[in-house]
């Protein structure tokens, strides 16, 4: 037990033993952990200062580096790995316009011009897959207000353990930079194209003599194999030891060319010649730089051709100064006072004196006659203002005889271009003067002849057409009195024998309009195939009952109208179309147009007339065109003068188009002929052309109460008289003019008949009578009867105050046309004229009298002259005058009463302001005239009323 007491007081005091050492211990850690804990204290205060030190430091090195970056022209900016802005330097919204705040916003492409996008792309692209450390670019991005800035930029990659963070760029504006490179590669262009491209060999040397700069040109002319690139940079010294043989002097070549680069003095103009016999002109230009020789430039042009010329040139005017001295011309030099200064021997010749007799003596005094030194003068005027001149003049030879002569006159200058004088070539014309006086006698007699002529013409187509109009007329008017079968025979006998008759005179007539140059195309939009229509109509009723048959074969592809000259047209078909009528038994005749070529504007139409007729001799094709020719080998029955094909002809010619003809003998012929016309843009109305031969005078179509016939031919009084009867139109007969005149004063009609040559007083007196004087009849139409066909005689009567001309002989449809053109178209129940628009009047006037008088006097005696002057103006196609005219007139109609008429003339403004059709213009002209007509007695008797009251 002792024992284990023993042991645990050991144990105990080993454990005490124990404690005490590691109380010791504890103590000896606490004592190190406390040292520790003050040293870390210390640390951390130290560190603590330390950091608190950078931050300040790092704050002021910022703030430094911030200074540095916003004070810079440069622009510095990050972007990320993806192309997003994450830094930029405020520079930026001085340069491009964006704040930093807008700008943290963007991705780098937003601002870069697009045509550039990808590139800039693809060069960062490029950075990012070969790590490369920097990089420079140029690019054009676009500003906020839209300006194209070009920048260059220096871009770096920021990497971090092998991982690139973002790329950071210092960038500036270079757009002045790339204006001055864009403007400098420019004018190199142009002055290397220019170079590249002058008719001329170029080289540029550098001041160390080294080529910067040639042409090919100017490798062609010296031979060179090489390329114009392929000679840069070559010495020039060595090129023109090789070249040297070339030149005629090559050891003179050489020389002066170190003569031209030593002494540095610009040379132009110089002539070098070659072996091949080429010249070249070489000119030589330094080139200096603020007095800094810099090189120089060689031009090499081949004048070869130049040389020759001027050479030739040379030569040539030896040899014409030695043909001058041969030939009969006579040279003469003058000074300014028009002394003789020299004389040449064929001008002494023409004029009888020696050389020395002339110098020194004035020309004027001793050579021109008195009536032609104006003459003199005048020229001498011409050459002091540097000019030459031409003219005729006489010249008074020793001999007192005088010479006419043609004078070519030019200005002699001195060296200083100062006119000392001037040389007179002189040309006898004395022989030529001879010849003209006797052309100008040929001619006068020619024109006397043509004159005569022309008269004779004008009184064979009066004698022969003034009976020829009773004759047809009569047998018109004989078809109406029920005749026999034996009396209708012998009248249609007399018809056809009349209207041959008058044939013959028209193919004369218009053959001579034709040759004296009177017939014009006038063109103008037409129906095409409503007139080859017409023309068949009128051919079936004229072959009614005879065995031939008349077709029309249109090509599908002619629509729609066309611009030509109709008239022609229609007289063309109608001539071939007839002769194939008299010369076709039986059979058919067939008329053909064929599109030959069809253009954008306009085309070309092939027409053919073919019958089954007797067809043409082979031998005689080349006279079917020919004047007064007749071809038919057995006689045909129907005669003619020959000149219906001849007109056909000049008529095609005059047009611009052809024709030809095929036939054979028992077979018939074939007429063609090709034509060209215009497309027109806007449709024409369909017109009847087929008139009826005997066509009624309906009341509801014309009214005419009254006319006038002037004829003092008793056949033709009868005529129309007996047309008026079957028309039930009244009619008063005058024989002559005088008797006109006074019928006119007596009484009013609707229309007058005037014929022209009659006795005592003949139709142009009679109607200026009638125009120039008050009576009733003052405005009335006037309607020429005639039988001259002469072009001059219809241009009198318009000029006399005539409103239309029918030609006799003419048939009642003629004459009703003109009727329903002049007379007042309304209907039977309406047959009074119409009222005065009597509240308009009273609008205007109220109860005053004086002034309404004064306007329907005005009315009557100015404007009522003036709207008869609208035919004329129709007839000269003047539509602006029309315009103005019916602008100026259409008030004066309201203000007497004349409403209706007031509208019509409105009508007539806005026609042709819509650019209508010149028959729609007419026909409004006409029924505005015929009107004004109508109510004349209404405003006589309105005017007589007022000033009653």
């Amino acid at each position: 037990m002792d024992n284990n007491i023993d042991q645990l007081n050991r144990r105990l005091l080993r454990e005490k033993t124990a404690r005490k050492q590691a109380e010791v211990i504890l103590e000896e850690k606490a004592l190190e952990l406390y040292n520790a804990n003050e040293q870390l204290r210390h640390l951390n205060e130290n560190l603590e200062q330390q950091i608190r030190d950078k931050l300040a430091e790092l704050r002021q090195s910022e703030q430094r580096y911030r200074q540095l970056i916003e004070s810079v022209q440069d622009i510095i900016f990050k972007t990320s790995t993806d192309g997003h802005f994450t830094f930029v330097s405020p520079g930026i919204e001085q340069l491009l316009g964006y704040t930093e705040q807008e700008f943290l916003q963007m991705h780098f492409l937003t601002i870069i011009q697009p045509g550039y996008r990808q590139k800039l792309l693809d060069f960062y692209l490029l950075m990012l897959k070969n790590r490369q450390d920097s990089n420079y670019t140029e690019f054009p991005v676009v500003a906020k207000d839209g300006r194209i800035v070009w920048i260059g930029q220096t871009a770096r990659l920021i990497e971090s353990d092998e991982e690139v963070l973002e790329l950071v760029a210092v960038a500036r504006d270079i757009s002045d930079r790339k204006k001055a490179e864009t403007a400098l590669q420019t004018t190199q262009t142009r002055l290397s194209t220019l170079i590249t491209n002058l008719q001329s060999g170029v080289m540029v040397e550098d001041e160390n003599r080294r080529v910067i700069l040639v042409n090919q040109l100017f490798c062609d002319i010296f031979d060179i194999p090489t390329t114009p690139d392929e000679l840069i940079g070559h010495d020039c010294g060595e090129a023109r030891e090789q070249v040297k043989g070339l030149f005629v002097e090559p050891d003179a070549f050489i020389e002066r060319m170190n003569e031209l680069l030593q002494n540095r003095q610009t040379c132009v103009g110089e002539e070098i010649c070659m072996l091949n016999g080429r010249i070249l002109e070489l000119d030589y230009i330094p080139i200096l730089l603020d007095d800094k020789y810099m090189g120089q430039l060689w031009r090499y042009s081949d004048v070869t051709e130049k040389y020759q010329a001027r050479e030739q040139i040379r030569r040539s005017e030896e040899k014409y100064r030695g043909i001058m001295n041969n030939m009969e011309l006579g040279l003469l030099e003058v000074d300014n006072e028009q002394n003789i200064m020299r004389a040449y021997e064929r001008c002494c010749n023409m004029l009888g004196y020696t050389e020395e007799e002339l110098v020194g003596k004035n020309a004027t005094e001793l050579l021109v006659p008195l009536e032609f030194q104006n003459v003199i003068e005048r020229q001498q005027r011409q050459r002091e203002e540097g000019s030459a001149g031409s003219y005729e003049l006489q010249l008074i030879r020793k001999d007192g005889s005088r010479i006419w002569v043609l004078v070519s006159g030019v200005p002699i200058n001195d060296e200083h271009g100062v006119l000392v004088g001037s040389m007179g070539i002189h040309y006898d014309l004395s022989e030529r003067k001879v010849l003209e006086e006797e052309l100008a006698m040929a001619k006068q007699i020619a024109e006397e002849a043509r004159q005569a002529e022309k008269q004779f013409l004008a009184n064979m187509s009066h004698e022969i057409r003034t009976p020829l109009n009773a004759i047809i007329g009569m047998s018109h008017l004989l078809f109406d009195t029920q005749p026999s079968r034996q009396q209708r025979e012998y009248i249609d006998i007399l018809k056809t024998s009349a209207d041959f008759l008058h044939s013959l005179i028209s193919d004369l007539l218009d053959m001579t309009k034709i040759e004296a140059g009177r017939v014009e195309v006038h063109p103008r939009p037409f129906d095409l195939v409503g007139l080859l229509r017409a023309t068949q109509k009128v051919f079936e009723m004229k072959l009614e009952g005879r065995p031939v048959d008349i077709d029309v074969m249109l090509d599908a592809r002619i629509t729609g109208d066309f611009i030509g000259d109709d008239v022609m047209l229609n007289q063309i078909l109608m001539n071939l179309v007839g002769n194939a009528d008299k010369f076709t038994e039986k059979g058919n005749i067939q008329i053909t147009a064929k599109l030959k070529q069809d253009e954008e504007t306009g085309c070309w139409i092939e027409f053919s007339v073919s019958d089954t007729g007797i067809g043409i001799p082979a031998e005689k094709l080349d006279l079917v065109f020919q004047k007064f020719k007749q071809v038919n080998p057995q006689g045909h029955k129907h005669k003619g003068t020959g000149l219906g094909l001849a007109i056909t002809k000049e008529l095609v010619d005059i047009q611009g188009g052809s024709i030809s003809v095929k036939s054979q003998i028992g077979e018939g012929s074939v007429f063609t002929f090709t034509l060209p016309f215009a497309k027109s843009p806007v449709l024409i109305e369909a017109k009847a052309v087929v008139q009826s031969q005997t066509p009624s005078a309906s009341s509801d179509v014309v009214l005419m109460r009254h006319v006038l016939v002037v004829e003092d031919n008793l056949m033709n009084q009868k005529y129309i008289g007996g047309l008026l009867s079957k028309w039930k139109i009244p009619y008063t007969l005058a024989m002559d003019g005088k008797r006109a005149v006074e019928e006119a004063k007596n009484q009013r009609f609707d229309m007058i008949l005037m014929d022209i040559q009659m006795p005592i007083m003949d139709g142009y007196e009679a109607t200026v009578a009638i125009r120039s004087t008050h009576n009733p009849n003052q405005h009335v139409p006037i309607i020429a009867l005639t039988a001259s066909a002469m072009l001059d005689h219809k241009n009198i009567a318009m000029e006399a105050g005539m409103n239309d001309f029918l030609t006799k002989p003419f048939d009642p449809g003629q004459l009703m046309a003109l009727f329903k053109r002049y007379a007042p178209k309304v209907s039977a129940d309406d047959s009074e004229p119409k009222a005065l628009d009597q509240k308009r009047l009273q609008e205007l006037y109220g109860t005053d009298k004086a002034y309404p008088l004064e306007m329907f006097d005005l009315f009557l005696t100015d404007v009522v002259p003036e709207i008869y002057g609208l035919q004329a103006i129709c007839r000269a196609q003047d539509w602006s005058l029309l315009a103005r005219k019916a602008h100026k007139l259409k008030p004066t109609l309201g203000m007497v009463g004349l409403s209706w008429l007031e509208e019509k003339m409105e009508e007539l403004q806005k026609k042709l302001k819509q650019g209508a059709e010149k028959e729609i213009i007419e026909q409004y002209c006409t029924d505005i005239i015929t009107g004004v007509n109508q109510m004349i007695p209404v405003l006589q008797k309105e005017t007589q009323k007022l000033s009653q009251v």
